[in-house]
C-alpha cells in the first residue's frame, strides 16, 4: 500500500542546510560587530591569519613536564617570595593553582596577576646540572626552533611586528635594535632581513651556544634581561624589543628601565606578553596551557592585562603609542571544559597522563567551531582580547 511519502532523490549538502545558512548570518553578524568595535586596532591589515596560537615542539614539554613531575616537590620547596612585581604591594588575593605546582595571585592595589612565589636561577642551574637527560631535552629543544617549518612561522611573525613599527616611524632601514630573550636569534635574523643593524641578549647559555655555532653572523650575547648593561653593543640603539619576555622576567619594571636606558633620545620599545584578559586564560585558568610557573624554567610568572601593562611602560618612562591583540582562543577547549571533558583538554596534566590530548570535538561541533572560529578571534582581538598582546611605546622626551 502507496503511503504517500516519497524517498528523497538526493542528499542535501550543506549548502542547502538552513542551519548552515544560520551560522553564516551569525559569522558575518559577529564580523560586523568587530568591525564596529571603534579604535580597536590589528594586525589584520599586514597579514592574514590563521588565529591559531603557536605552540612549538610538543614532544619537548611532554619530556619536561614528565621530569619535572617526577621532582618538583624538592625543588617548589625552594620557591622564593616577591611581592608585586608592578607596585610592590603584599596585599593579594589568590585566583588560582597551576598544575605544575605554583599559584596565581591578583594584586589587590593594583590588579596584577603574578606568581608570587618563584624559583631563583640559580636553582635552575641546579636542575640542569643533576638531569643530564632534560639538558638533552633542551638541546633537541633549540634544534628544533631553527627548522625550516619554525623559521618560516617566526619570520613571518617578526616581520609583522616590524612593519608595525615602521608604520610608526621606528624600525627604518639602518636603525640599531637591541632584542632582549632573542632565544636561538630567530627575531635577529629577521631583523636583519628587514635591513636592521640588529644585536641581542639572552639568559640561557645553551641557547647562546647553539645560536653562534650555527649562525655566528649573530651578535648575540650572554645576559639576564634584568642585569641588562645599557651600554652593550655600544649603547644607543633606536628600537628595543622584547618578544614574549617580559612574563618571565623577576622585575619587568626594572627590566623596561634598563631597556630605556639602551635607548637614544625618542627611541621605540616593542613588547609582546600573554594577555590575561584572554578568554582561554580567564576561564580555564589551571587548564590553560600557558598558565604555568616553570617546569624547564622560568614560567609566565607575570601576567598583563592592557592596563597593568601600560602602568608598567608608564613607570619605566614610556608613553604607550599602540597595543593590540592576536592570535585567538582554541574553542575546542572551551567547550570541552563547559561539557567537564578534561581529560580532552590539551594542558600541563594531560600531557603527563595521556602524552597527548584529544581534542576533537565531534563532526557537528567542529562543523560549527570552523564556521564560527575566524570570526570569533577577529571579535576578540577587536575587544583587546586576544591571547598575545602586541604594544608599542616612545621613550618619553
Amino acid at each position: 500500500m502507496d503511503s504517500g511519502v516519497q524517498p528523497p532523490t538526493e542528499s542535501l549538502s550543506w549548502s542547502d542546510n538552513a542551519a548552515v545558512a544560520t551560522l553564516d548570518q551569525l559569522a558575518r553578524a559577529l564580523d560586523g560587530l568587530a568591525s564596529a568595535v571603534p579604535g580597536r586596532r590589528s594586525l589584520s591589515d599586514i597579514v592574514d591569519q590563521d588565529g591559531r596560537l603557536p605552540l612549538q615542539n610538543l614532544p619537548a614539554h611532554l619530556i619536561f613536564a614528565r621530569h619535572w613531575e617526577a621532582r618538583r616537590a624538592h625543588f617548589l620547596s625552594r620557591l622564593t617570595a616577591r611581592p608585586c612585581p608592578l607596585c610592590g604591594g603584599g596585599d593579594r588575593s589568590t585566583w588560582f593553582h597551576t598544575q605544575d605546582g605554583y599559584r596565581y595571585d591578583i594584586c589587590a592595589a593594583c590588579g596584577m596577576v603574578h606568581i608570587p612565589e618563584v624559583l631563583p636561577l640559580p636553582v635552575w642551574d641546579e636542575y640542569y646540572a643533576m638531569l643530564p637527560e632534560a639538558l638533552d631535552c633542551l638541546r633537541d629543544q633549540l634544534a628544533r626552533s631553527v627548522e625550516e617549518s619554525a623559521w618560516e612561522r617566526d619570520r613571518l611573525r617578526f616581520g609583522r611586528y616590524l612593519s608595525l613599527l615602521r608604520s610608526h616611524g621606528a624600525a627604518e632601514s639602518g636603525a640599531r635594535l637591541l632584542d632582549l630573550g632573542s632565544f636561538t636569534g630567530s627575531s635577529l635574523r629577521a631583523a636583519a632581513e628587514h635591513g636592521l643593524d640588529a644585536f641581542g641578549i639572552e639568559g640561557l647559555a645553551e641557547a647562546v651556544g647553539f645560536a653562534r655555532e650555527r649562525f655566528p653572523e649573530l651578535r648575540l650575547e650572554r645576559a639576564r634581561t634584568e642585569e641588562l648593561d645599557p651600554n652593550v653593543f655600544g649603547g644607543q640603539f633606536d628600537v628595543v624589543t622584547m618578544w614574549e619576555t617580559l612574563e618571565h622576567t623577576f622585575d619587568p619594571v626594572e627590566s623596561l628601565r634598563l631597556a630605556a636606558r639602551a635607548l637614544r633620545p625618542g627611541g621605540w620599545l616593542a613588547v609582546t606578553v600573554p594577555n590575561v584578559r584572554n578568554v582561554q586564560f580567564s576561564v580555564l585558568g589551571k587548564f590553560c596551557f600557558y598558565a604555568y610557573g616553570g617546569y624547564q624554567g622560568t614560567g609566565h610568572i607575570n601576567m598583563f592585562s592592557p592596563h597593568t601593562l601600560e602602568r608598567a611602560l608608564s613607570m619605566a618612562g614610556f608613553d604607550l603609542v599602540h597595543v593590540s591583540s592576536e592570535f585567538g582562543t582554541d574553542w575546542r577547549q572551551m567547550l570541552h571544559y563547559l561539557r567537564q571533558q578534561f581529560d580532552r583538554i590539551h594542558c600541563y596534566s594531560t600531557l603527563i597522563r595521556q602524552g597527548h590530548s584529544t581534542d576533537r570535538p565531534g563532526s557537528e561541533l567542529s562543523v560549527l567551531l570552523n564556521w564560527l572560529s575566524p570570526a570569533l578571534t577577529r571579535l576578540e582581538n577587536a575587544c583587546l582580547a586576544g591571547p598575545i598582546m602586541i604594544a608599542l611605546a616612545q621613550l618619553q622626551q
